[in-house]
């Protein structure tokens, strides 16, 4: 077998990443898509060509799995190896293998221009993108309709959602597919309806909501050090340093995600608070125990108020089958790697005693799904999301993550304050654009402003169960039609 049959499904599969941060040639989404979509369409070793397109795609879009595992969960190169390859392989099987039952009878003859193909086509991706924000406790990451942002098609954001977006995504990458394989001389009209899509955005929505001042302290401590006893003290005092830098009129300060190495209830954290100068509020992450659960959290440390995360990170806060793995290595026994995740109906954090501002709390990994998003938004005027990306060193998912939370943004036309270890932070307004933002690596403070939005969107109001419930019932229809004649169409 020739080594390019091997090398070509892997290679556009990889392609589609670059689609994403930090590279974002976008384009390249609709190239990768349509060469799965034709190679699962005309040949015959589609699942061959499935896998390597998965593998290409997956695993150098999902690379910063093997950072963690291999810098911070003290393992050898080759076993890090052996589990990021195994998640690649569980992703494929899950959120790709689906996709074969494009393998019909449905593209014989010359029914390649039926609109009913396309429609039925980019309804199963779009139910296959659904699936990822559940199966395996959920892995929403590569969602193509990511990458029209900062184009004029981020506006359909508000509407419906990241899903509208990869709805074009489909329609496009089934239309590139067709016409690469039965008619060529259609393929570059395509391309450049295509590309129209593309344009960068010129349009932005005014802000017209009050202004607060607020700070972001990104400390950059050492995760190696982070829960050795003698780092305790100057962590402690980084904090404390970076926050005396903070404005004196700033009405809100943001700490990141469990920065202390200790719990809200702990004597540790008591002595900490005496040392800080309550001038504003503040707001940070810290572990939590209650009723004998650990959670991570997000608390408002003058007064009560507290969120616990809801979407927690597997083999990071939690370890799936923890009773054959646990003790296996190193990588299964990090501190802090047994959390418990929060309730789905939590009521935003209270920013200040004045109970109408009131922020979405959201930690970390919760930021990837959008209906966590969209449900914190409900009585909030702006988004608080702290994180901890110092887990993913320098690979490409802190730049990734920085995008999903800026779609976040337009989805629900709110701004929002994002605090980071070490970076990115930011503040983002709510037409995704950042204002302010320290890099990657730096420590320091951002002082900055926002404004409080009190309108929501269409898609904050009703969520995405249009599109979904639509490409689900085109699906079903399909089937029965299928059954009663024996094909589709």
């Amino acid at each position: 077998m020739k080594f390019k049959e091997f090398f070509i499904p892997f290679f556009f599969g990889l392609l589609g990443v670059f689609s994403f941060a930090p590279f974002s040639i976008k384009p390249l989404i609709v190239l990768s898509y349509a060469y799965l979509i034709k190679e699962l369409t005309f040949k015959s070793s589609s699942l061959r060509q499935l896998i390597l397109w998965s593998i290409g795609h997956w695993g150098f879009g999902m690379s910063w799995l093997i950072v963690s595992v291999y810098y911070y969960g003290n393992t050898s190169i080759y076993i890090s190896f052996i589990i990021f390859l195994l998640l690649i392989l569980i992703l494929t099987v899950f959120f790709s293998l689906p996709l074969l039952i494009i393998r019909t009878n449905i593209f014989q003859k010359n029914r390649y221009k039926s609109v009913r193909i396309i429609i039925l086509i980019s309804s199963l991706f779009i139910i296959n993108e659904w699936s990822m924000y559940y199966l395996l406790y959920g892995v929403p990451w590569l969602i193509p309709g990511v990458v029209y942002l900062d184009t004029i098609t981020q506006n359909i954001y508000p509407l419906l959602g990241v899903v509208g977006a990869s709805i074009l995504i489909y329609i496009f990458s089934t239309l590139v597919a067709i016409s690469w394989h039965n008619n060529k001389r259609n393929l570059l009209v395509i391309s450049l309806i295509g590309l129209v899509f593309f344009i960068p955005n010129v349009y932005e929505k005014k802000s017209n909501g009050d202004q607060i001042k607020v700070s972001i302290v990104q400390p950059s401590s050492d995760p190696f050090l982070k829960y050795k006893n003698n780092y305790r003290d100057e962590i402690e005092a980084n904090l404390l340093a970076l926050m005396k830098q903070t404005n004196s009129d700033s009405d809100l300060l943001v700490l990141p995600e469990a920065e202390l190495p200790y719990t809200y209830e702990s004597k540790n954290f008591d002595d900490f608070k005496k040392k800080i100068d309550f001038k504003k509020t503040i707001i940070g992450g810290i572990w939590h125990n209650s009723d004998g659960n650990l959670y991570n959290s997000m608390v408002n440390f003058a007064f009560e108020g507290t969120y616990n995360k809801v979407h927690l990170v597997p083999f990071g806060e939690f370890t799936p089958f923890i009773s054959s793995l646990r003790n296996l290595i190193s990588f299964f026994d990090m501190p802090m790697s047994d959390v418990t995740s929060g309730n789905y109906n939590q009521d935003p954090i209270l920013v200040s005693s004045n109970p109408v501002i009131k922020a979405a709390p959201l930690i970390c990994f919760d930021i990837a799904f959008g209906n966590t998003v969209r449900k914190s938004n409900i009585s909030s005027l702006f988004m608080i999301n702290i994180s901890n990306d110092t887990w993913f060193g320098n690979s490409i998912g802190p730049h990734q993550h920085l995008d999903i939370a800026r779609v976040r943004s337009i989805e629900n036309n709110r701004w929002m304050i994002r605090a980071t270890n070490d970076g990115f932070s930011a503040i983002i307004d709510n037409n995704g654009t950042i204002v302010d933002k320290l890099d990657k690596g730096v420590s320091g403070v951002l002082n900055s402003s926002i404004k409080l939005e009190e309108t929501r969107t269409i898609y904050s109001k009703y969520g995405y169960y249009l599109p979904y419930l639509l490409a689900l019932s085109i699906l079903i229809f399909s089937v029965i039609i299928n059954i009663c004649s024996r094909k589709f169409f």
